[in-house]
């Protein structure tokens, strides 16, 4: 297989400090690596939109045996169907996707009907010639919406993690979340004996006394950040499950955070119905709990010697991660089933 007809579209999101844009970065990163060539973008967004119109059908035509991937979704609708019009169209390539989000479930999950959204997201995810999901919940939901071509499971995200790992960690029962603390508003409630550091944009204005806001740090600077015993991974206003588009979006999505916080070394506690529980459960990595009311007692319950293998096993996948060993699996099975051998 010939390394150079591997491509990667890099679109750069202009957001700082969250967890979509280290994901793309990583994902370039480690596909970089793999030996894959990078077609750069602008990141002004005038200049993207010229971009896509003006010079990214002379580098198609150039393009005329391979793969190209697209880390999907990219820019806005208008932009993305320029990208798949001018690589199937004017390249030779296959046209795959390295799926991030589907938005018809992220945003437009409320138990109503958004036929327009969902169509034009689903029109574009049925042009692929191969897609690489997050998991096997959301390679279920992509069949049964009648997507036709070849998929492969990333089933965790992989994660450039420049913090050395420690040798030993010390259980103290204390819990850790990042993220967007604007749709996180279930620690407003937090009622909790076990204390709680918080990092990240949009906080609300009080807390309760367990916990601690730390301020926003950016991607390269969290993992020295987290020094707790667990990594929390959660969503919603509630305390008791995850509620809301975002709560629900966790049974089909593979949350960066988790990533972030078991690339660092750390062990996570995540809702019992998310898609990644099965993965926290099977390899031991953490612990998944119904409703966070069940920390106390769950926390409790550890004993050290408990904890300690918990981080042995959080050590092994994290070394993993950090070589990029789930996305490369993932392009590499998927760049077979799509029987592009000559790549």
């Amino acid at each position: 297989m010939k390394m150079n007809n591997k491509y990667l579209i890099s679109w750069h999101d202009s957001a700082k400090n969250t967890g979509g844009t280290k994901a793309k970065d990583d994902v370039e990163f480690f596909l970089r690596n793999q030996g894959y060539k990078i077609i750069d973008t602008p990141r002004n967004k005038y200049l993207k939109m010229l971009y896509v119109i003006f010079v990214l059908p002379f580098v198609c035509l150039k393009i005329r045996r391979g793969v190209i991937y697209v880390q999907f979704p990219t820019g806005i609708p208008f932009q993305m169907k320029m990208i798949i019009f001018f690589i199937k169209h004017f390249s030779g390539a296959e046209l795959a996707y390295i799926i991030h989000d589907i938005e018809t479930l992220r945003i437009w999950n409320d138990g109503n009907d958004h036929p327009e959204s969902e169509q034009t997201e689903l029109s574009f995810l049925k042009e692929a010639d191969g897609i690489v999901s997050l998991n096997h919940k959301m390679t279920d939901w992509l069949i049964e919406k009648g997507i036709k071509a070849p998929i492969t499971d990333m089933k965790i995200w992989d994660y450039n993690n420049p913090k050395p790992l420690t040798d030993s960690r010390e259980y103290k029962k204390s819990i850790v979340f990042a993220g967007n603390l604007g749709k996180s508003t279930f620690l407003k409630k937090w009622d909790l004996e076990t204390p709680i550091d918080v990092y990240g944009p949009n906080a609300a204005d009080k807390y309760p006394n367990n916990v601690s806001y730390q301020g926003v740090l950016a991607a390269e600077e969290l993992p020295g950040a987290l020094v707790q015993s667990f990594g929390l991974v959660w969503d919603g206003n509630s305390m008791d499950t995850c509620t809301g588009n975002y709560g629900s979006y966790l049974r089909i999505n593979d949350p960066h955070k988790v990533s972030l916080y078991l690339s660092s070394g750390l062990p996570i506690i995540i809702w019992s119905e998310a898609a990644l529980a099965d993965i926290v459960r099977d390899e031991k990595l953490g612990i998944t709990v119904d409703s966070l009311k069940d920390i106390d007692r769950a926390l409790s319950e550890v004993k050290v010697d408990d904890y300690q293998k918990m981080c042995s096993n959080v050590q092994n996948i994290a070394k993993l991660m950090r070589k990029g060993y789930f996305l490369t699996n993932a392009t590499d099975e998927l760049n077979k089933l799509m029987n592009r051998q000559e790549y």
